[in-house]
């Protein structure tokens, strides 16, 4: 019988229509995660679009998203599954080799045969315990991440709301506007349009680095700690109270009290990031939800186009192309953190009227490589490469 570590392992991602391990899971409002084919076949077939574990009745069809932790999860799995299951077979190939060894030797005693037989049971025993260590650790990996795909959903949910009501017309963009003196470096002032800045504003072009004592376990970092990424594996490091122990983040090593500065970060053809500041006494532990709330003032991509500033309500934002290298301005002094597009010197979004209190540092989320598709780093510029900007766009 199989132990209770792996029924409730297999339970936390099993399709609750086909009673399997998840194909293609998506989620849905409710949060709730269902094979693909499974669910679109249930509501083909019904008349109402419900949902079959909460009964949760929605008014119109919704539009499943893909869960790519519950996806990847999935797959690791089936892949552990599918080596056990060869183990076993080899296992069993080579004793019944050795049975028929003893078959074909008559000098063999019955005797030799059945500590032979008992040798192949203490073997299976053992790798049966062996099979059931790797389940639990597996359950300790999934609930590790758990919260993390908890607040994934939230997110997902937040932004379907947003794009129901863009489709029926009762949501505007809601980008906030750029003041003239709240530009970088980069950022230029101009007393005839309000909408360039033009002549150098002061600013501190920091040399911005990753702190590994913040590091998420499953984050990879550079020795030169300017780059970034997920690692697909769970490191042994010491559970540190800076550390982030659930979301996939990290700080920089210093963080700014006073002054202007500004940093790039190169995204690349990234299809998943989050970028921003964090108050020095944000939570690391657990479920974290990045909201000027919670001490985090950040921007966002998900599903390689889908951009939105983590405000108080997420707001999408519409950029004309995709950004390689995101540049960051903070002046803390005037309460302002604006996102700009480095390479094409335009404004993405601003921050304004931030009354910080403490020191603020930079924060990385490189998001999970979602099996290889997002398993580019974020990189870090130097300083001096980070004056570039003769005129910015607003």
């Amino acid at each position: 019988m199989a132990s209770p570590g792996i029924l409730l392992s297999e339970a936390l991602f099993q399709c609750a229509i086909c009673e399997e391990v998840f194909s293609e899971p998506v989620s849905i409002p409710c949060g709730h995660s269902f094979c693909l084919s499974c669910i679109t076949s249930r509501w083909d077939q019904s008349a109402a679009s419900s949902c079959p574990r909460c009964q949760t009745v929605f008014a119109a069809r919704p539009e499943p998203c893909e869960n790519s932790f519950a996806r990847e999860m999935s797959e690791r799995i089936r892949a552990r599954r599918r080596q056990m299951d060869s183990e076993v077979r080899e296992m069993i190939r080579d004793r019944l080799r050795k049975v028929a060894e003893i078959k074909d030797c008559v000098e063999l005693s019955k005797e030799k045969a059945k500590m032979e037989m008992e040798r192949s049971t203490e073997i299976f025993s053992a790798l049966s315990r062996t099979l059931e260590k790797s389940q639990v650790q597996l359950l300790e990996t999934i609930q590790r991440r758990q919260a993390s795909m908890e607040r994934r959903a939230q997110v997902l949910m937040a932004e379907l709301e947003l794009e129901i009501k863009e489709l029926r017309g009762r949501s505007r963009e809601m980008e906030q506007p750029v003041h003239s003196d709240d530009c970088l470096d980069l950022l230029q002032r101009s007393s005839a349009s309000e909408s360039r800045c033009s002549g150098l504003i002061d600013f501190q072009p920091p040399e911005v680095y990753l702190d590994p004592r913040t590091a998420n376990p499953w984050l990879v970092l550079s020795e030169d700690g300017r780059r970034v990424q997920d690692g697909d594996v769970e490191q042994d490091l010491l559970d540190l109270p800076e550390r982030f122990d659930t979301v996939p983040c990290v700080l920089a090593t210093e963080g700014f009290t006073a002054g202007r500065h500004y940093w790039e970060v190169e995204v690349g053809d990234k299809t998943s990031w989050d970028l921003g500041v964090a108050r020095g006494s944000v939570n690391r532990k657990g479920s974290v939800t990045l909201s000027p709330q919670d001490g985090y003032w950040t921007v966002c991509l998900r599903r390689a186009n889908e951009y939105r500033a983590c405000a108080a309500q997420a707001q999408l934002l519409r950029l004309p192309e995709r950004p390689k290298v995101i540049g960051l301005f903070l002046d803390v002094a005037d309460g302002t953190v604006s996102f700009y597009d480095a390479e094409a010197k335009s404004h993405i979004y601003s921050f304004t009227h931030v009354d910080f209190t403490e020191a603020i540092f930079p924060l990385f989320n490189p998001e999970v490589s979602d099996g290889g598709r997002n398993s580019s780093p974020l990189i870090i510029r130097p300083a001096d490469s980070s004056v570039s900007l003769d005129t910015v766009t607003i």
